[in-house]
């Protein structure tokens, strides 16, 4: 009996260490993981808006992904060094957003966007082990989630984009709530607001206007 005691208190110490690991970034990461715990991703990678650019200029075959909305790539800007834009959320206009009580439209997640996903990735030659990097505004309501949806399809050479596109809210001083701290925009790296027809996503799925 003590023994069975005991294999169950080693799975379950395993376990609890192999969390633990996988919460933070692992030793090879470019990046330490974000400070809070609801931004981590299974993968344990993670990579400074620098670090991926460079990344992505050394090598070809990494796959940016940006799964923001149309409207952001038009009207905020992407950058054309992604290889995939497929939003992960796009928005119902005939209504507030109810679920989470927040001042923006009702979102509505892309039921279909890893299968999007996979043939977008086909195309570009890419599978299970290809270098991906995820990107949304700012790295935590949307592409982290994206980050452990790849990882449950068996994607694990995943990196979070720390910052996002257009990077965190700053906390005080005369632009205080203005996002201009940290993100890809924000290290002048290339991005413009001219999308390009054969790259975006043209909308297949979803919201009635």
């Amino acid at each position: 009996m003590k023994k069975h005691y005991l294999t169950v208190a080693l799975l379950v110490g395993f376990f609890a260490i192999n969390n633990n690991v996988l919460a933070n970034a692992l030793p090879h990461s470019p990046s330490p993981a974000p400070k809070k715990e609801s931004h981590h991703i299974p993968q344990g990678l993670y990579a400074s808006p620098q670090q991926a650019y460079d990344m992505i200029t050394k090598d070809d075959k990494v796959i940016l992904v940006d799964v923001r909305t149309p409207e952001e790539w038009m009207f905020v800007g992407y950058t054309p060094l992604a290889k995939i834009m497929l939003p992960s959320v796009m928005f119902d206009y005939s209504q507030m957003d109810t679920k989470q009580n927040k001042p923006r439209y009702m979102p509505v997640p892309n039921a279909n966007w890893m299968s999007q996903f996979e043939e977008k990735l086909a195309d570009l030659g890419g599978n299970e082990e290809s270098k991906i990097i995820v990107m949304c505004r700012s790295a935590s309501e949307r592409a982290a989630p994206m980050a452990k949806l790849l990882d449950q399809y068996g994607y694990k050479n995943v990196y979070l984009l720390l910052g996002g596109f257009e990077g965190s809210e700053a906390k005080d001083g005369d632009k205080k709530g203005f996002r201009i701290v940290n993100g890809w925009k924000n290290a002048n790296l290339p991005w413009t607001y001219k999308i390009e027809a054969d790259k975006v996503y043209f909308k297949k799925y979803g919201v009635t206007y």
